[in-house]
């Protein structure tokens, strides 16, 4: 047997072919990453991606200038300051220029294109015979103008297409604005409309305070029972508890109005208040004239027609695409060349490019743009009943909305004179605690319905009006 080895080379061995394994381990990882793509990626599922550490910085949401801060608002100007600072709106408005753009893009093709290239190079070369020819400097510019004399129409379908594209671009803001300001109105009259519900809630914890000191004195004068005080007690705490509620209610409209501006949340805005004695706004036209107007003025709508454009002037580009054209070319070269004299050359011609066989590119080409023209044409029909239906919809939920408040109106008008009856019957021992309760909460509801049908009738007609494309000059409260 051959003699043990110490243990110390027995330990170089070892730790000698660790490192060649983790060499080779290595070596074999930066084969199948060598860009170490994997580096940034979690080792196992489910743990969180950190993301890159360098992204562009998340802006800032506008805010009030100090003269604006103390401003009570009408929906007109809230509606003006949304279209003006939302991101919706710019976002909206920056697609339309770079449409605009490529507009420019295809008329481009309508003008010549003028190239200037210019060569340097130094040569040398040595001769087998055993001598070196000198090395030479040379310089050689050469401009170049070319124009495309005949397409069959290739450049005018690629123009029309890109002004199809802009016409979406432009309807698209369109819907963008209306949509900013129909967020903005449904907004607006949620803050009014928890503004109201606030101040009838805090009608309601007033008269419930009156219940309750009533039921006090009545109880000490022998002629209420305890369970009325306890009542008329139960019934503040859940009044004072439903103020609390509706002013946290309130408090979120009102980020949701801000941030509808582009503002952030926290920003109070000032509006002034519902008037409940005020009626709904009116509308004088018929369904059917609305749904008329809509087809003209429905930023959706016409937005699927300019699709249905662009669709058809991409069929007319796949097939002008397979045609010959006809172009012109002319060059002009200078040679500086060391050790001779400077020449010039220059050159005119006409090309005729003749597609003869191009792998039947061309002909799926134009399959693929009909087949994408037949499905801007059949959204375009699907657009039409679905703006239709929308405002055919939008309308009579409107009628519905305004032909409930004069039954609201009533409802807490009778309310309000049943709630006087009954307290003055209690007090001289004709009604009961459970009376003037009951009465109180009719009263409470009949406020809340009246209110509601009032903001939902403002809701109804600005979605409407979004429906139709058009303002429809409602009353504003």
């Amino acid at each position: 047997m051959p003699p043990q080895m110490p243990s110390a080379i027995v330990c170089v061995l070892l730790l000698t072919c660790a490192s060649l394994h983790q060499a080779s381990a290595g070596a074999m990882g930066w084969a199948t990453d060598p860009f170490d793509t994997d580096g940034g990626i979690n080792q196992q599922p489910g743990q969180p991606w950190t993301g890159p550490s360098k992204l562009p910085a998340v802006p800032d949401a506008h805010s009030l200038n100090p003269a604006e801060q103390g401003k009570v608002w009408s929906l007109p100007q809230l509606t003006a300051y949304a279209l003006a600072h939302n991101p919706q709106t710019a976002a909206a408005w920056d697609a339309l220029r770079a449409q605009a753009a490529g507009v420019g893009i295809a008329e481009s093709a309508w003008l010549p294109t003028l190239t200037l290239n210019t060569s340097a190079s130094r040569r040398q070369s040595a001769s087998t015979a055993g001598f070196t020819v000198p090395a030479r400097n040379s310089v050689n510019p050469n401009l170049t103008l070319s124009y495309t004399l005949w397409d069959f129409g290739l450049r005018s379908a690629k123009t029309a297409a890109a002004k199809a594209q802009e016409w979406v671009a432009g309807f698209t803001q369109n819907q963008e604005i209306q949509s900013v300001a129909f967020s903005v109105a449904q907004a607006y009259y949620q803050v009014l409309g928890n503004q109201s519900l606030l101040l009838a809630d805090e009608k309601t914890v007033a008269e419930n305070q009156k219940n309750l000191e009533a039921a006090e004195v009545m109880h000490r004068a022998g002629q209420a029972t305890v369970g009325s005080l306890y009542q008329a007690r139960a019934a503040l705490a859940q009044a004072q508890s439903t103020l609390a509620a509706q002013q946290q209610t309130l408090r979120s409209s009102q980020g949701v109005l801000a941030s509808t501006l582009g503002l952030s949340p926290k920003t109070l805005l000032k509006i002034h208040p519902l008037p409940l004695n005020q009626t709904p706004p009116e509308l004088h036209d018929a369904a059917e004239t609305l749904m008329h107007a809509a087809l003209s003025a429905n930023p959706a709508l016409q937005e699927a027609r300019a699709q249905v454009a662009a669709a058809q002037a991409n069929v007319r580009s796949a097939k002008a695409s397979g045609l010959p054209s006809l172009g012109v070319s002319s060059s002009y070269g200078y040679l500086f060349q060391g050790g001779f004299q400077p020449s010039d050359t220059w050159t005119v011609g006409f090309t005729l490019t003749v597609p003869l066989f191009t792998g039947f590119n061309n002909h799926y080409q134009i399959r693929q743009n009909e087949a994408l023209r037949d499905q801007a044409e059949a959204n375009l029909a699907a657009s039409r009943n679905s703006t239709e239906s929308t405002v055919w919809q939008d309308y009579h939920n409107f009628q519905g909305a305004t032909a409930a408040w004069p039954g609201a109106r009533s409802g807490l008008e009778n309310a309000e004179k049943a709630l006087e009856v009954v307290q003055a019957q209690y007090r001289v021992g004709q009604a009961t605690i459970q009376d003037v309760l009951l009465a109180e909460s009719t009263l409470a509801q009949a406020r809340y319905t009246l209110i509601q049908n009032l903001v939902s009738s403002y809701v109804a007609l600005a979605q409407l009006s979004q429906a139709v494309g058009m303002p429809l000059g409602a009353q504003k409260p």
